[in-house]
């Protein structure tokens, strides 16, 4: 019979004889339960033809009688199963298909990712998030810590060019989403890095922590998913430079603003304030984005074991390509 290997997903052959018996896996060398042949069902057994033939061979004394009573349940098994449709056999799913690539979620694995992808979130904070950019060159930036405290770093060339540092210094702010966002993260480091030294150094655990270590990485994922709503809130907010410029640009078309009436003064000045904002080059920074993602693997990593640990002594769930 043909079958798809349970842990590296290849299709394999096993004699019909081991059916139900352990084997090997001739590609991966692990070990699973081969499955069961099918067995006839009851209306094959009990169909008339075959009771004729029955009786017809092997006359019944008058005095048999059946050691097992037929049960109404039996009926109703077959009739539910005439009534599915019929699985596709293995042949036919693995039939046109020549090779097959799969990633297996491994607990051994899994549990180095959270980790990894927090490290990179604390380096990708002291790098830029948002500034101005002219030219393709950084004249004000701010990193997370920036933004989160309300300091600007400058470049002289820049400075020397626009004279706007002052006019930063007074609009920008304390973002107050990064700092919860901040504090957070150097506990979530502590506990993302816990989970696996602990297993791979074996370290003894106080008996009032044992029994509840099992969910570090369920609350490393609460944690992180907390980290991340603060982060979003100051995406959608707006941060430091961002906040100072709009702020500026809307007390230099104040005055006009309290002029404009009609609906097309209003399209004039918003097309107006939004040229000056233009002009000014404000954005974000890749950094920001890779932290995003960085964030957001680290949390679904955390997640993603809990549920391998769950699972308990299943083989691990695959990703698989076959073509």
């Amino acid at each position: 019979m043909r079958l798809l290997c349970p842990f590296c997903q290849k299709p394999i052959t096993v004699p019909d004889s081991e059916a139900g018996k352990r084997v090997p896996c001739p590609e991966c060398s692990e070990h699973f339960i081969a499955p069961l042949l099918s067995t006839p069902s009851p209306s094959e057994i009990y169909s008339p033809a075959r009771q004729a033939g029955a009786s017809s061979s092997a006359p019944v004394p008058e005095t048999y009688a059946p050691s097992q009573s037929y049960d109404h349940s039996d009926a109703v098994e077959t009739r539910i199963r005439q009534e599915l449709p019929p699985s596709p056999s293995p042949e036919s799913e693995l039939s046109g298909y020549r090779k097959i690539f799969s990633i297996p979620f491994k607990h051994d694995v899994m549990r180095w990712i959270a980790p990894a992808a927090l490290t990179l979130v604390f380096f990708l904070t002291m790098l830029p998030w948002n500034g101005i950019y002219l030219a393709g060159n950084a004249a004000y930036t701010q990193n997370a810590w920036q933004c989160a405290f309300g300091s600007v770093s400058y470049d002289s060339v820049g400075e020397q060019l626009m004279q706007f540092n002052a006019e930063l210094d007074r609009r920008v702010h304390a973002n107050l989403w990064l700092v919860p966002y901040l504090m957070l993260l150097f506990p979530a480091l502590v506990l993302a890095w816990a989970g696996p030294i602990v297993e791979v150094a074996k370290v003894k655990l106080p008996p009032g922590l044992e029994p509840y270590w099992k969910f570090q990485p369920l609350i490393l994922a609460g944690v992180l998913g907390v980290m991340f709503l603060f982060l979003m809130a100051q995406c959608i907010s707006g941060f430091g430079i961002q906040q100072g410029v709009d702020q500026y640009v809307e007390e230099m078309f104040k005055e006009e603003r309290g002029y404009a009436k009609t609906p097309e003064q209003m399209q004039t000045l918003e097309m107006k304030i939004d040229s000056k904002r233009g002009s000014l080059r404000v954005k974000t920074t890749p950094w920001l984005r890779l932290t995003i993602l960085f964030h957001l693997v680290g949390a679904l990593a955390a997640a993603a074991e809990y549920g391998l640990a769950w699972r308990g002594t299943k083989p691990p769930p695959r990703v698989a390509a076959m073509w």
